[in-house]
């Protein structure tokens, strides 16, 4: 899922085991020229041999990469794009020519649809979080869904209940972003019925590494079955927890915010969003954990 540590988790395997990251090459703003929408699911919303031509191209570090240019950017971030890359394009050309590890990480929530199909043949860490907090992201980065009623009728096809779908479509008094997050969850909480009990898929807590950082990531470690120390684990999660820092929250619109308290991941919420919002996420979570209805 998207706002759930997916790159704080990619970092953290591969300073410790020799992979390197791609940064979100599924991403249709700044990923592979291959790729035309987002949240691909192999078989529904595009063939499975095109699927497997594009991931195999990364697996060979081959592809082309969008400059990922957007329209509020400044000009020194427009130039930097246009001279050496954005996050995705950056993230290849390090594994290509300078990291020269033995394997691949590809860090993409945009690949969270296509994790039942991947695991067939790979390893998939599925990074979760509760929805307040997800929703407080969410709204922080001025983040809607739109590709909510396309993934519907793609839901639909793969044969998931959506009957429930249209309570939570747009609502007066919250806000667009929150009602984004919303869909989301809904979706992600009915396709994660199709992939529980799979030996190739670890879900990871981002709730559990925000406030026991140690367990989560020696978990995680234990899982990939990587080696570690200790101190090996003391340093990782000091490196990634902010704790030197008194900030509660992370700041609007920054999307990786390291000068915050990690501690505080899954409560900075109630600063971002309002009562009645906090309200109607409660019912929303409620509702589409039971599969009830309004």
């Amino acid at each position: 899922m998207p706002r759930t540590a997916t790159t704080i988790v990619g970092q953290l395997i591969s300073d410790k085991a020799p992979y390197s990251v791609l940064y979100e090459p599924f991403n249709t703003s700044q990923g592979l020229k291959s790729v035309d929408i987002n949240y691909l699911i192999p078989g529904f919303n595009i063939m499975e041999n095109d699927f497997d031509k594009i991931l195999t191209s990364l697996f060979d570090l081959s592809g082309s990469f969008k400059l990922g240019v957007k329209r509020y950017d400044s000009l020194s971030k427009r130039l930097i794009k246009y001279i050496l890359g954005n996050e995705s394009s950056i993230s290849f050309k390090k594994a290509k020519y300078l990291n020269l590890k033995k394997g691949l990480i590809i860090k993409d929530p945009f690949l969270v649809f296509a994790s039942k199909y991947l695991s067939q043949n790979h390893k998939v860490i599925m990074c979760e979080r509760p929805l307040l907090p997800l929703a407080g992201s969410f709204k922080r980065m001025s983040w809607s869904f739109s590709e909510y009623n396309r993934l519907l009728k793609d839901f639909d096809r793969m044969g998931l209940d959506i009957k429930n779908s249209n309570q939570f479509n747009e609502n007066n008094s919250i806000s667009p972003f929150v009602v984004g997050a919303i869909q989301f969850f809904y979706l992600y909480t009915l396709f994660k019925q199709k992939i529980l009990n799979n030996d190739n898929i670890y879900f990871f807590n981002q709730h559990d590494l925000s406030i026991n950082p140690n367990n989560s990531i020696t978990s995680l470690f234990d899982w990939l079955n990587i080696d570690y120390s200790k101190k090996d684990i003391n340093k990782i999660a000091m490196s990634i927890s902010g704790s030197s820092t008194k900030n509660k929250s992370p700041k609007q619109g920054v999307q990786h915010d390291k000068l915050y308290d990690k501690e505080y991941a899954n409560d900075y919420f109630q600063s971002i969003l309002t009562k009645d919002e906090i309200k109607y996420v409660k019912e929303c979570e409620i509702i589409i954990c039971s599969g009830g209805e309004i």
